[in-house]
C-alpha cells in the first residue's frame, strides 16, 4: 500500500511549480555572434479545467523576430498531461502540420505563421484535486542554413492551469499491488465520493479492462468503497483501468489505474545463477566463498519455507555433488526466505556449468532449477 501511496505522490509531482522561467526582453533580431538569442516566454494561463476535460491554446509563434529563417523541430512540455502540435497557419487560415523534420519545407513561407496548439489534457490525470501550478516547455528551431544542434533555438513557454475534481477518493487515486505472487490474491481498497458540489452522486456500478483484476463496490458513507482484487495470471507487468460509473447525465466516471507484477511462487534474487570465479585445481576457502550466493523466497505460507538439495548436475546431466558443497541458511528476519551458497571442493581441471536443483521435497517437489557456473581463474 505504501507503493500505491508513493504512485500518487509522484503523480502529484510531474505537474508540481517548478523554478519560474526568467522573463527578460525579446531581441527583434538574432545577435550578430551567431548565438541563440534571449527570448521572452510565450505564457497562457488555461485557468481551473474540470477533471477530465481538457482545454487547448495557440501560441502564435513569430519567427520573424528571430532575424533567420527557421525550421520547427518539435516542442517539450515538462507537464505529463500536455501534449503539442505543431503547425503552419496561412492568411487564409488553412493550417499544414510541421512532422519535426528538418526539411526546410518546414519552415514558415511567405504569409504563413507557426502555430503551437498546446493541451491540457486532465483524463491522463488522477482522480486529485490540483491547485494552480506553473508548468514550461520550449518550442525548438534551427536555422535553416544550420548544420549543427548548438544553432538550435529554444523558445520558452510558460503554462498555468489547475484541475477541479468532483469526486474525493481516499485514500488510493491509483491502484499499485506491486508483486503478485500466484498463490496469492490480494486487494486493495479506497473510498469514493462526491465533493461538496456534488454530494449527490451515486456510483453504480464499476467496471476492469482485465480479467485478472476484479473490482466490486459496497456503499459507505454517502459514497462507496471500491475493492479490487488481483487474481495474478501470465508472469510478468501488468497494468489496467477500473473505471467507476457515477449516475451524472455528463457520465463521468472514476478512473484508477491499476499496476501490478506477477512473479513465481518460489523466486531466486538477483536471478536464478550463482556464478564465480575460481582456481579449479584447488579447494575453495569459505572466506572466498562467502559472495557466492543467491536468496530464494517461496511465496506460498501454505507450506514449510526450507528446502533441500535434490542434485547437482553438468550440463550434461553427470551428478557432480562431488565437486561442490551447497549450504542452504535462513535469512534472518526474512522466515519466507533462504540464502543459498554454492563452494568449490575442487577435483576439476577447467570451468564448470551445470545446475543445483533446489526441492520442498526431494522426491514430491516442488522444484527450482539454479544455474551454477565457475570459471577457471587459472591464465591461460
Amino acid at each position: 500500500m505504501r507503493t500505491a501511496a508513493l504512485a500518487s505522490c509522484l503523480a502529484w509531482a510531474a505537474c508540481s511549480d517548478a523554478a519560474p522561467t526568467p522573463r527578460p526582453s525579446a531581441l527583434p533580431s538574432a545577435p550578430q555572434d551567431g548565438t541563440a538569442p534571449v527570448l521572452e516566454a510565450l505564457e497562457h494561463d488555461y485557468g481551473t479545467i474540470p477533471h477530465p476535460e481538457s482545454r487547448s491554446h495557440d501560441f502564435v509563434v513569430d519567427v520573424q523576430r528571430l532575424g533567420v529563417r527557421c525550421i520547427p523541430l518539435r516542442t517539450h512540455l515538462d507537464c505529463s498531461c500536455g501534449r503539442a502540435e505543431m503547425l503552419l497557419r496561412s492568411k487564409d487560415g488553412h493550417e499544414r502540420i510541421v512532422d519535426g523534420s528538418p526539411n526546410p519545407d518546414n519552415a514558415p513561407g511567405p504569409g504563413e505563421s507557426l502555430v503551437v496548439r498546446v493541451t491540457i489534457d486532465t483524463v491522463t490525470k488522477e482522480a486529485v484535486d490540483l491547485p494552480a501550478v506553473t508548468s514550461h516547455g520550449q518550442v525548438v528551431l534551427q536555422p535553416i542554413e544550420a548544420t549543427a544542434s548548438v544553432r538550435r533555438i529554444q523558445w520558452p513557454l510558460v503554462l498555468r492551469y489547475g484541475i477541479d475534481v468532483p469526486v474525493d477518493v481516499h485514500p488510493f487515486t491509483a491502484l499499485d499491488f506491486g508483486k503478485v505472487p500466484m498463490c496469492t490474491a490480494p486487494e486493495l481498497q479506497t473510498a469514493i465520493r462526491g465533493d461538496r458540489a456534488h454530494a449527490a452522486w451515486k456510483f453504480p456500478s464499476v467496471a476492469s479492462s482485465d480479467p485478472a483484476i476484479e473490482a466490486s463496490l459496497t456503499p459507505e458513507d454517502g459514497g462507496v468503497r471500491l475493492h479490487v482484487r488481483c487474481r495474478p495470471g501470465e508472469p510478468g507487468n501488468h497494468r489496467c483501468l477500473v473505471s467507476v460509473a457515477t449516475d451524472d447525465a455528463s457520465g463521468y466516471r472514476v478512473n484508477f489505474p491499476v499496476t501490478w507484477k506477477v512473479v513465481p511462487d518460489i523466486e531466486a534474487n538477483p536471478m536464478a545463477k550463482i556464478s564465480f570465479r575460481a582456481d579449479p585445481t584447488h579447494e575453495q576457502d569459505e572466506a572466498s566463498a562467502v559472495g557466492q550466493f543467491v536468496v530464494v523466497t517461496d511465496h506460498d505460507a501454505r507450506r514449510p519455507a526450507e528446502f533441500v538439495v535434490s542434485r547437482i548436475v553438468d550440463d550434461a546431466g553427470n551428478d557432480a555433488s562431488k565437486h561442490f558443497a551447497v549450504r542452504i541458511e535462513a535469512v534472518p528476519g526474512q522466515p519466507r526466505q533462504t540464502r543459498v551458497t554454492a563452494r568449490y571442493l575442487g577435483g576439476l581441471t577447467d570451468g564448470f556449468r551445470g545446475t543445483v536443483v533446489l526441492a520442498k521435497d526431494a522426491a514430491a517437489g516442488p522444484t527450482l532449477p539454479l544455474e551454477l557456473a565457475m570459471f577457471s581463474s587459472l591464465s591461460r
